[in-house]
């Protein structure tokens, strides 16, 4: 007999689908793929310089695409609270093992990353994100004393993480 998990009885939670309190992609703003074209298209003109032939087209079909790849590497990170655990590039922690979890904006990023940061805090952040989410680690084995998570959204992230604790 097979049953099928694709549509689970109503009232019921399908025990094979993970439970997704929070979901951000960190995607790079659109405008910096507008200006990275334009700059990208300045350097192939520079390169270019009037001359013929292969020229005239190899730096325009190496770095106007090239801009493109970076930029959505750099696209490619997500933040999720999950299951009770705060996935994000690079790692995870359990949400028990986080407490005291603060909203920081553009200034108290700037000094929380710079001039007043421990060096063995845990940072995750893009250029484009100017808010962030600050939780203290409590695991009494973790050297960390404190995560920073970049977001665009850090009131709604430090709600999934006090909601999934």
């Amino acid at each position: 007999m097979t049953t099928d998990r694709s549509a689970p009885a109503q009232g019921r939670r399908d025990e094979t689908v993970p439970a997704v309190a929070y979901e951000e992609r960190l995607v790079v703003p659109w405008w910096w793929f507008l200006s990275g074209l334009g700059l990208a298209a300045l350097v192939a003109a520079e390169l270019h310089s009037g001359a013929p032939g292969t020229r005239a087209v190899l730096p325009y079909a190496i770095l106007l695409p090239l801009t493109v790849v970076l930029l959505a590497y750099g696209s490619r990170g997500r933040i999720t609270v999950r299951d009770g655990v705060l996935h994000v590039p690079g790692a995870r922690i359990p949400v028990v093992h986080l407490a005291d979890g603060a909203v920081l904006d553009r200034e108290s990023l700037r000094r929380q990353t710079g001039p007043m940061a421990d060096r063995r805090s845990f940072l995750v952040s893009r250029p484009w994100l100017h808010t962030a989410v600050r939780v203290m680690v409590t695991d009494p084995e973790d050297v960390t004393p404190y995560w920073v998570v970049g977001t665009r959204h850090p009131e709604k992230l430090l709600a999934a993480l006090t909601a999934s604790n």
